[in-house]
């Protein structure tokens, strides 16, 4: 369940409410919040001062929801976050930050950006679990590239694979779940893989049965397009029961 305040209060609004439901894990979302931070603050508020905020939020988070596992996502724009390139330049700093202070359970890094392997060894060494995330929102490639793609974030030296596309046709969602069926069976780690949009929302519900090992649900607001809510979730997985 993502955690998408933009301030404070809102955010640990939504972590009592997730540490009261029924979802297993929790996901904050602090792209949401760094950008508010910029727009309210402009140049006012150093790099240092937005981290040390991010961070002191992050372990107040993480006390809320126990004992359900807490992940730090930032998300940055080129891969569907709610910031900009502007605020994206903290990314780096802060999710180190968040590594050393033990802030979160785990941390969503980006395999595709400059910092990535640095920022895993990083998480390694202070024993931080790593989501390694790819999020493709032009589309949704074949399904031997998919394939490729998880290969890819699992080589990287992450201990949970996650790879979101946007579905814009049912052949994509069809895509997506035989690539996850397929390498599924060959995977040392955990896969999380999602279609994005209205069309992929069958993912979301049944990708289980082809191996993703986590779906997103929300109640406070989506954090991203075609995520159904806890309630929805529960009442679609009764329906397919």
């Amino acid at each position: 369940m993502p955690i998408v305040g933009t301030n404070a209060r809102l955010a640990q609004d939504q972590a009592l409410e997730a540490a009261d439901s029924d979802a297993d894990m929790v996901e904050w979302r602090a792209d949401w919040l760094a950008e508010q931070a910029r727009i309210s603050h402009g140049q006012r508020m150093s790099r240092l001062a937005e981290t040390e905020r991010i961070v002191a939020l992050a372990a107040i988070l993480k006390i809320l929801v126990a004992p359900k596992p807490l992940i730090f996502t930032w998300r940055t724009a080129g891969e569907g976050g709610h910031g900009s390139a502007l605020a994206d330049g903290g990314y780096e700093a802060v999710t180190e930050a968040v590594i050393r202070a033990h802030a979160a359970s785990m941390v969503d890094i980006e395999v595709c950006h400059s910092a990535a392997s640095r920022l895993i060894d990083a998480a390694h060494d202070y024993k931080v679990p790593v989501v390694g995330s790819w999020h493709d929102l032009s589309g949704t490639p074949p399904e031997s590239v998919i394939v490729e793609r998880l290969e890819t974030i699992e080589g990287a030296g992450v201990d949970v694979v996650k790879l979101a596309v946007m579905a814009q046709r049912d052949d994509d969602v069809t895509a997506l779940m035989n690539a996850t069926a397929e390498r599924s069976h060959e995977t040392e780690v955990p896969l999380v893989t999602v279609a994005m949009g209205e069309m992929g929302l069958v993912s979301r519900v049944l990708g289980h049965i082809f191996g993703s090992q986590a779906t997103f649900a929300s109640i406070a607001g989506e954090s991203a397009p075609g995520q159904p809510t806890l309630a929805e979730l529960r009442r679609l997985w009764a329906l397919a029961e």
